[in-house]
């Protein structure tokens, strides 16, 4: 898309009717649930970032702050998801965090979406708003792009003295005490935040970095930005206090949803039923389910459920972009001696995760240590290697920095921290056979690791 196009759709969304009818009802489908203009009833609303860790991580690698145009990362920073971009519109928005603590952080969004940021139901950095330029087709025709357009003014306005409702008054006050920050576009909304936040030089990690390309066309030269998607990544692996409520929240959420839909199913289930069933579980809970694995990772391999045959469940839904994970091995009727043989395995490498891991625990330490537990449990009569594999979990499903240095994404051999959310995969297929699977979302402490929900594992009999 050339340049004149992309703003001009920019302007254009950003520039439309300020109010729909309202978020419409979530029905049970694959994809994203995004906290957005109404937050769901017992929503915390504190800022999500943990902020002591990103300064550290800022100081660590010499960065003067953060910019976030990924919307997981926006929401990290921001607590706050466009609405304009839940209707799939290309309606960004930014977030900044500088390291200096006595300086702001900034969100810049859509005029369009203040009405929302002004019921305050939530906390959010200072605003700054954009809507589009006032002389939009000179401003596109424009050669020079590093003069600063005028902005046109953010609507509504008062129609009667007098007739405003009290929510329409709080609007009223917001728009008005945000107005003097207007930027015409969001690339000079972003000029405008960076400013406040004391961040217009410096070196910034970007988690885009188009934003490099943007502020250079704007002749904001003095502003050195790095690659910074690992950046995020160190930040958010150690969760903060309202993020763990998020992930304590997530954790239940899944783990009832996936055995909800376990309940139902029966000798000749397919996999399609399951995804359904699975969606519906979630979506009754205020989740989406993301996906399922079911069988082995590539389905049942009969087409259906069938009776004595072992099948992996391995189950992810997520709300507020929080994610579960969650994963146990099912059979119809009673199970095999080879299937009770490593079904007491997998007891044991639970047992050891939660009994030997301790902060300052490699990951592949970990693996290896709960790998030889399981492999010396082991009586069964087939031959079978235990698979181990440590994940960190939360606003991405594999949320975790990846080796730096590397052209390709390959996990980095983490250290267990406190408060870092995870799980440790055990899953296992075998061709002819089965496949089998026991995994639970976890959370680090000063002893140890703590599940974050209670099911009962790793069987379940249907």
């Amino acid at each position: 898309m050339e340049r004149r196009d992309f703003f001009s759709m920019l302007a254009a969304g950003a520039g439309a009717g300020i109010l729909g009818a309202g978020a419409p009802q979530a029905k049970a489908n694959w994809g994203m649930v995004a906290p957005g203009p109404v937050p769901p009833a017992g929503f915390d609303g504190r800022l999500l970032v943990n902020a002591p860790r990103a300064r550290e991580v800022m100081e660590r690698e010499g960065l003067d702050g953060i910019v976030a145009l990924n919307p997981v990362n926006v929401f990290y920073l921001g607590n706050y998801i466009g609405y304009e971009l839940q209707k799939l519109r290309a309606i960004p928005s930014f977030a900044v965090m500088p390291r200096d603590p006595s300086r702001p952080s900034v969100l810049v969004v859509a005029a369009t979406d203040l009405l929302f940021i002004a019921n305050g139901d939530r906390e959010y950095p200072e605003i700054v708003p954009y809507t589009f330029p006032v002389e939009l087709e000179r401003y596109l025709e424009k050669a020079d792009w590093s003069v600063e357009p005028s902005a046109a003014p953010i609507a509504p306005s008062p129609a009667l003295e007098g007739s405003l409702q009290p929510r329409e008054r709080r609007w009223e006050s917001y728009r008005q005490r945000v107005a003097t920050r207007a930027a015409a576009t969001p690339e000079w909304g972003l000029v405008k935040a960076l400013e406040l936040a004391g961040l217009d030089r410096g070196k910034l990690a970007v988690d885009d970095m188009r934003i490099a390309d943007v502020l250079r066309s704007l002749g904001r030269s003095r502003v050195s930005c790095v690659p910074g998607d690992n950046t995020f990544r160190k930040i958010r692996l150690v969760k903060s206090a309202v993020e763990l409520g998020h992930m304590r929240a997530i954790a239940r959420i899944n783990q009832d949803a996936c055995m909800a839909m376990l309940r139902q199913v029966r000798r000749g289930t397919t996999k399609d039923e399951i995804d359904q069933l699975f969606m519906v579980e979630a979506a009754k809970r205020g989740a989406k389910a993301m996906w399922i694995a079911t069988g082995t990772i590539g389905g049942l391999t009969q087409g259906k459920v069938v009776e004595g045959e072992p099948m992996m469940v391995d189950a992810v839904c997520q709300r507020n972009f929080y994610h579960g994970d969650f994963g146990r091995t099912v059979v119809l009727g009673e199970p095999s001696k080879d299937l009770a043989a490593c079904m007491a395995s997998l007891r044991v490498g639970t047992a050891t995760v939660l009994e030997k891991a301790r902060p300052g625990m490699k990951f592949s330490a970990l693996r290896a240590l709960v790998a030889e537990a399981m492999t010396k449990a082991y009586t069964g009569g087939i031959p079978i290697r235990f698979a181990v594999g440590p994940h960190s979990v939360g606003l991405q499903h594999t949320d975790q920095p990846y080796r730096d240095g590397v052209p390709f994404m390959v996990g980095d051999d983490l250290a267990l921290e406190e408060n870092m959310t995870l799980t440790v995969d055990l899953p296992t297929s075998l061709l002819g056979w089965g496949a089998i699977h026991c995994e639970d979302l976890l959370v680090v402490t000063r002893q140890g690791l703590e599940p974050l929900a209670t099911a009962d594992g790793p069987l379940v009999q249907i």
